[in-house]
């Protein structure tokens, strides 16, 4: 998995900025003065700018996010056979992959005191 975490942080500081920018503009317009309207509207350009800049780190974000998510070799990762070649059924097994079993396997794997662990 990479780490997205410095797009995340990008992406959180230009709405982060955004935010500011329309503070001031309501700061400014709340004056109700006309040099208070007229500051708020010069501040338009650098909302309009801030907007398409924290568009664009969004779309950064998840694009990067969604390529990360996309693996060919996920179901293959994820496939682990309920049992083994003898027959019986696994010791322990993920909870989707316990979520993927029928109910009589179900019930098999926690008669047979099987474990169901958390991925992480």
């Amino acid at each position: 998995m990479t780490n997205l975490k410095p797009l995340y942080d990008a992406a959180r500081a230009a709405e982060e900025k955004v935010r500011q920018i329309q503070q001031e503009m309501l700061d400014a317009f709340e004056l109700g003065t006309e040099d208070g309207k007229q500051k708020a509207l010069e501040l338009r350009p650098a909302l309009d700018e801030a907007k398409r800049e924290a568009d664009e780190a969004n779309r950064l974000y998840i694009s990067a996010r969604d390529a990360d998510a996309v693996d060919a070799d996920a179901a293959a990762r994820k496939f682990v056979p309920v049992k083994s070649a003898t027959g019986e059924l696994a010791k322990s097994l993920t909870r989707a992959e316990f979520e993927a079993l029928s109910a009589a396997d179900k019930m098999s794997f926690m008669l047979a005191d099987g474990k169901i662990i958390d991925e992480e």
